[in-house]
């Protein structure tokens, strides 16, 4: 059997939880880092690779977070 990498683990991880959470609102990093018990800036450059990716799509401000590109 496959066993995926720690890191492979996480992204599929933070993935599911903004596709869980951001139905309808933005998710926040932060919230996300909580929730799964990591640094924030640790997911915060994995996030970043996603977005570059075009898995997620990012918007900044305040009020801005994350949530699964319409692609």
């Amino acid at each position: 059997m496959l066993r995926p990498s720690k890191k492979l683990a996480l992204v599929i991880e933070a993935v599911v939880d903004i596709a869980l959470r951001s139905s309808d609102r933005l998710v926040q990093s932060q919230h996300v880092s909580e929730r799964m018990g990591l640094p924030k800036r640790y997911l915060e450059d994995v996030i970043q690779q996603l977005v570059r990716a075009g898995i997620l799509k990012g918007v900044r401000g305040p009020h801005g977070g994350y949530r699964l590109a319409d692609d």
